[in-house]
């Protein structure tokens, strides 16, 4: 019943369907682009992968939007259940979507990437997720504030794409080292550290998940 009611919810706006269809488009077009892309084509490949999990992640962050918007979410809160059981209830499925296309996309794409990465993505869309449940309130709210996290997981990637691209002498993205997909670009690369990308990926979802239960 609480799936039939979530399908309901994403019918009533189709714009993660759109969003999808977007960024299969997104990864065709890359591959098509190949050799005008070269040498930096395993880069761009990698930043269309990365919206993977910010279109899964944005589903359960509209669907709680709704809930609260419908006053539905005070209602869920007296069920008997936990509200970690309840978490995992929801990202089930998104885990699944996400971890699916990131195994095929880089057949789509003609890449080969590190065995950690499906990890790394998949917690990426919990993270995207839970922070669009956390902070918005109306679907309004959480399509704005769906950009603006957007872009903060986006950014490390771009801006290392530019760093390459103009050879510029300091690694700009540095910066970013406490963003997920910073580590998760580093790992893509092989250059970076396994422990310090779970750590703080884990952190990140550890943290999201606590201030969602003590709100």
């Amino acid at each position: 019943m609480r799936l039939t009611m979530e399908l309901k919810l994403l019918r009533r706006d189709p714009i993660v369907v759109y969003t999808l269809i977007a960024m299969l488009a997104i990864m065709l077009l890359t591959r098509y682009s190949r050799p005008r892309l070269e040498p930096l084509y395993q880069e761009v490949a990698f930043l269309s992968m990365v919206f993977i999990p910010l279109v899964f992640g944005m589903i359960p962050g509209l669907i709680s939007a709704d809930e609260k918007e419908e006053g539905t979410c005070q209602a869920l809160m007296v069920l008997p259940i936990k509200n970690w059981f309840f978490l995992l209830y929801r990202f089930l499925w998104v885990s699944l979507a996400t971890l699916l296309l990131v195994l095929i996309s880089p057949k789509i794409l003609g890449i080969k990437v590190p065995r950690i990465l499906p990890v790394l993505l998949v917690m990426e869309a919990w993270i995207y997720g839970l922070m669009l449940m956390k902070f918005s309130n109306s679907r309004m709210q959480a399509m704005t504030l769906a950009k603006v996290f957007g872009w903060l997981l986006l950014l490390p990637v771009a801006v290392k794409l530019v760093v390459e691209w103009r050879n510029l002498s300091f690694d700009w993205s540095r910066l970013f080292a406490f963003v997920p997909t910073y580590w998760t670009y580093e790992m893509f690369l092989n250059q970076g550290n396994l422990l310090i990308a779970l750590v703080v990926h884990v952190l990140w979802v550890f943290a999201l998940v606590f201030i969602s239960r003590t709100s």
